[in-house]
């Protein structure tokens, strides 16, 4: 998976960023492509002209979440890459401007949450389903899995999407409240996000303020994503990527 950040303008001089999962692959998530999206967070953080994110995605997925063979092949590092995944997910959820995500693929497990930790989310209506699969592949979430996806969903998508596995389109996901709009088609997926993105870079917030209303807002959340026990996740990924 490649990372590109494109640099957007928009109105009164600020500009957007446009952060692209390019390629065909499923944009698998292993220590090293986590590292290329945070490289690319980098960009987007240290230019202060900046002033709103986007994430979408080339090929048929956003993202297919966490990379099994990268964990069939190092069993030593399952701990680890639950690690750098959450911390990329309260990264995300506490990012110091607006996050939008245009979801123009299959969003599933990992996808999903990466979809939910943005503050607006937008996706097609003519092709590919968000979903947290979890329980079908004998996965459990562990407890900053679980704050992230809770804060998000109301409470009865919440039980839905956990424990059956539901597949959303995304006209089903918007009325579910997965996702803040759908969209006829991939194009105007992203023309929404974009539009959505750029209303809010215009007001160009205050990142310190920005950033701290979001560690207020998420407090429990980010306690458990950054220290939430991680009893059991070795074995669990263990067995779920042998299924």
């Amino acid at each position: 998976m490649a990372v590109v950040v494109k640099k957007i303008p928009v109105n009164g001089g600020r500009f957007l960023a446009l952060l692209i999962l390019a390629g065909d692959d499923q944009h698998r998530l292993n220590p090293d492509t986590i590292a290329e999206i945070n490289n690319a967070l980098d960009e987007v953080e240290t230019d202060k002209s900046m002033s709103a994110l986007v994430t979408t995605n080339e090929g048929k997925f956003y993202s297919n979440g966490l990379d099994f063979d990268f964990l069939r092949a190092n069993p030593d590092k399952h701990t680890h890459l639950i690690v750098v995944f959450q911390k990329l997910l309260q990264r995300i959820l506490c990012f110091p401007i607006p996050t939008i995500a245009a979801v123009c693929g299959h969003a599933a497990a990992g996808g999903c949450m990466i979809a939910l930790a943005h503050d607006f989310r937008y996706m097609r209506s003519d092709r590919g389903f968000i979903m947290l699969n979890e329980v079908e592949i004998k996965l459990p979430f562990t407890p900053g899995m679980n704050a992230i996806i809770k804060s998000k969903l109301p409470v009865h998508t919440y039980h839905e999407a956990v424990l059956t596995a539901h597949r959303y389109v995304g006209k089903t996901a918007a009325v579910a409240g997965v996702v803040h709009m759908a969209c006829s088609d991939i194009d105007s997926t992203r023309d929404a996000a974009m539009n959505k993105a750029s209303e809010l870079a215009s007001k160009n917030y205050d990142r310190g303020v920005y950033k701290a209303l979001k560690d207020e807002m998420f407090k429990v959340e980010v306690q458990e994503l950054l220290h939430g026990k991680l009893d059991g996740v070795a074995e669990s990924l263990a067995r779920a990527s042998k299924l």
